[in-house]
Parts: C-alpha cells; structure tokens; sequence
C-alpha cells in the first residue's frame, strides 16, 4: 500500500546505501492513492510511543517538494557485528507463508499462534507487549496488523524480544472491509469489536494480559486528548479514534454510533 525509501543518515544528511551498508532509516513518502496515511501513521506512532510499544523516532520530513514519514530502524545496533540486529516476523517464525499473514488467509496467523510462540522465545514482558498492541490496534482501527508486521528480534548478546510496534496506523477511514488482521474473540468486524472481546481474549493469555485492557484504553484516550494529529492528517482522525476508545470504554462495540 505504500512505497519505501530506505536511507543511512550519516553526519546530518541523508544517504543511499550500497554493497550492503546498513540503511538507518525508511521513509514513506505520501502517495496521491492514500493522501493523508502517512500523517495518520504518525499520528498511531505518537500513541505507541506513549505506550511504551515503540522507543524509535518518527517525523514527516519534506524532501524537496515530497513530504514523508521518516522511521528509524529499530533493528540496528552500533555494537553488533554487522550493525543490524537479526530480525524473524512472525510469518517467518511460525512457517505461514507471506500470502496467509492475514488469519483468514488459512487460518494460521491467529492471535493465541502468536502468544504461544511469543510466549516460549521472548516471555512475560513480552506477552504483555504483544497485548498492547492488540488494544492499541482495536483503539485506533489499524485492521491491518498482520503477522508480517508482528516480528521477534533477536540481538546479538541478549535474549529474543518481541519487536517494537510497526505500521501503527489507523485505517478505519480508508477504502478496506473493516476486518481485522486477526479474530478477537472469535470475530473479525472491527465494528462489532467491545471491550469484552479484547480481555476475553487476553485474559485466556493469563490475567496480567487481560487486566492491561482497561488501563491501556484509558491511557489512549488520555494521549487522544493532549495530542493534535498533523495539519495534513484525516480531519476526522482525533474524532473517531476518541469516539472508537470512548465506546470500548462504555461497553459498546466500537463502531457505535457517537452518543
């Protein structure tokens, strides 16, 4: 859905890379198809980084007369041998072909797969990492966290880690189906999705999981309300993200209509 630019930034400027050199960042520039994704992508990306599910930077950067969403690499480390850290997405990690990272493209890339496998290479923190992320993607209508953009990573020295959120972006408003990625609780209507769903679903995990849903939606909210999306974003983006937590919040399914 959106080109990629893959950059080293070196001493203040911006560099291609060749023969193998590391890149440092990728950059999406914004597409005529999908004219206010990227502004709505940093927008996701401010409200992961608040949850503690993403430590890299973000920013739009104008290249010329071409805005993009600049994103550091988290999967690059100065300390290791050949500057990047060893990264497995989760299609690779549980044998799914790339065709099936959706889980009803076969069945296989459904949520408890991810726990199970997350669960036995990364852990606890982990676990509840991966939870956030559930909630963050219900909150914000991303219906397209696939397992090609879940991914362990495994550094050098240090033991395997559930890698930080990617591709936070809220799609509600695009032109898509409305399903999501995965069933939560058995269902795929991101719609008909309720608060319920979400902490039967990680609450089957263990009962840390399913008691981070409330907070992690409250904290949201709050994020919603202190942060204004970019001038160029989806008009109606702080509305409906607020209205979608606001309903999960109330019990309501959360495609409900404002009250």
């Amino acid at each position: 859905m959106q080109p990629k630019v893959v950059l080293a930034r070196i001493d203040d400027g911006w560099h291609r890379v060749h023969d193998g050199f590391p890149s440092t960042h990728i950059l999406k520039p914004e597409v005529a198809r999908y004219p206010t994704m990227i502004f709505d992508e940093e927008y996701g990306a401010r409200i992961a980084r608040v949850l503690g599910l993403i430590e890299y930077d973000t920013w739009i950067e104008e290249f010329g007369d071409i805005r993009a969403l600049v994103i550091e690499r988290y999967d690059r480390a100065t300390d290791a041998p050949t500057g990047r850290v060893h990264q497995e997405d989760l299609c690779q990690a549980l044998g799914i072909p790339r065709t099936q990272k959706y889980q009803e493209q076969g069945g296989d890339a459904s949520l408890d797969r991810f726990h199970s496998l997350v669960r036995a290479q990364a852990g606890r923190d982990s676990v509840e990492r991966l939870a956030r992320m559930v909630v963050l993607a219900v909150a914000i209508g991303n219906v397209d966290l696939h397992a090609k953009n879940l991914a362990l990573l495994h550094p050098f020295d240090a033991p395997t880690t559930l890698a930080p959120a990617y591709d936070t972006v809220p799609l509600r408003h695009q032109p898509n189906d409305g399903r999501m990625a995965f069933a939560v609780n058995s269902v795929y209507r991101h719609a008909d999705l309720t608060i319920d769903d979400l902490e039967t679903q990680l609450g089957s995990w263990s009962a840390a999981a399913g008691g981070l849903v409330r907070p992690t939606l409250e904290r949201i909210a709050a994020v919603i309300d202190a942060e204004t999306p970019h001038p160029a974003a989806y008009s109606g983006l702080r509305r409906d993200l607020a209205g979608f937590v606001a309903n999960l919040l109330a019990g309501r399914p959360v495609g409900s209509p404002a009250v």
